[in-house]
């Protein structure tokens, strides 16, 4: 198998991982300032130029395995009676045409069968994932211009199930907030059930703190990230950004009862990936609003940090490097 680094190309940064038996060789992350998904070509270059010098400066392989964010991907699990593998591939081929705002021509399918179904008797459960073949090009253009040599591309949902997590039996959600969106997954006996994306997510929040403080968006983050959902400052903070954040909630707790619903298994534990998972008071905030258990999502525990490493700030991004690491723990 080849030396390879996991690329999490996110909306303003990067963050690459490289691991070797499951332990940590390699990491990095890079501001871009700007987003993959741009039609602007000088934005675009610029993040092939970031690309380029952040390889050269963090890892000795141009190898990658990169993610391409769930928003921009048609995720969705199909279920189908019980048929051949020829039959199968078939029928996919029709659900996309039912599920996909896209001609077939211009999406590249992919599939993959789960089992039988957490929620139909003698049914399969199917996973159909279309990406926009427009979306395909332009993240290997930017990559080739890098100097980088794509190997694959992966959605960030599927990564995280790498990464984060690793309950055999339970069904466990995850929530991705990250700038513009946040993507929710259920995962049951260690494969995909469930996943949506809605766009609200870390932006949503300053732009809050702008408006009703009069902040530039530099302090609006800082406020953000000191205060969150808190009561410190008076609670101004978290009065204000809440509303916004409940958006989010309300989201969680429809998946929530969707899922425990129709397979009769009750989702009990939450993993928070993202910008938002170190938001000050966040745990607390969610569990009180879901009733579950709240966890920060923990790469580290499925990569062991070498002696050389800080752990310490590891730990720290640990929520933000969940995709990368996840990447990079995949099986070619």
């Amino acid at each position: 198998m080849p030396d390879f680094v996991g690329l999490d190309i996110g909306t303003t940064a990067v963050k690459g991982i490289q691991v070797k038996n499951k332990s940590l060789i390699s990491y990095g992350e890079a501001a871009t300032g700007v987003s993959i998904l741009s039609e602007n070509s000088s934005d675009l270059q610029k993040i092939s130029k970031t690309l380029d010098q952040f390889f050269s400066e963090n890892f000795k392989t141009r190898n990658v395995v990169a993610s391409v964010p769930e928003s921009q991907v048609f995720t969705r699990l199909v279920t189908l009676p019980q048929m051949g593998g020829a039959e199968i591939a078939s029928a996919v081929q029709n659900e996309a045409q039912q599920y996909v705002p896209l001609s077939l021509d211009r999406i590249t399918l992919d599939y993959e069968v789960l089992g039988p179904s957490e929620l139909q008797g003698n049914q399969l459960d199917i996973l159909l994932v279309a990406v926009p073949k427009t979306l395909t090009q332009k993240y290997f253009q930017v990559l080739r211009d890098a100097g980088l040599n794509p190997l694959s591309l992966e959605t960030e949902t599927i990564a995280l199930a790498r990464s984060v997590v690793r309950d055999p039996v339970n069904p466990v959600m995850v929530a991705s907030i990250g700038a513009g969106a946040t993507d929710i997954s259920i995962f049951a006996k260690g494969t995909l059930r469930f996943t949506r994306s809605v766009a609200t997510g870390a932006a949503a929040l300053e732009r809050a703190l702008v408006q009703n403080f009069n902040l530039d968006p530099k302090q609006a983050s800082e406020y953000l990230k000191t205060y969150g959902l808190e009561e410190r400052l008076g609670g101004k903070v978290g009065t204000t950004v809440r509303p916004v954040f409940d958006i989010i909630v309300e989201e969680l707790k429809r998946a929530q009862v969707f899922f425990s619903s129709h397979s009769r298994i009750p989702v009990n534990r939450l993993v928070l990936v993202g910008g938002l998972a170190n938001l000050p008071g966040v745990l607390i905030y969610l569990a009180d609003a879901l009733g579950v258990e709240v966890a920060r999502g923990n790469p580290w525990e499925a990569i062991s940090i070498p002696a050389n490493f800080p752990r310490e700030q590891l730990e720290e991004r640990a929520p933000l490097l969940a995709v990368a690491a996840g990447l990079a723990l995949k099986e070619l």
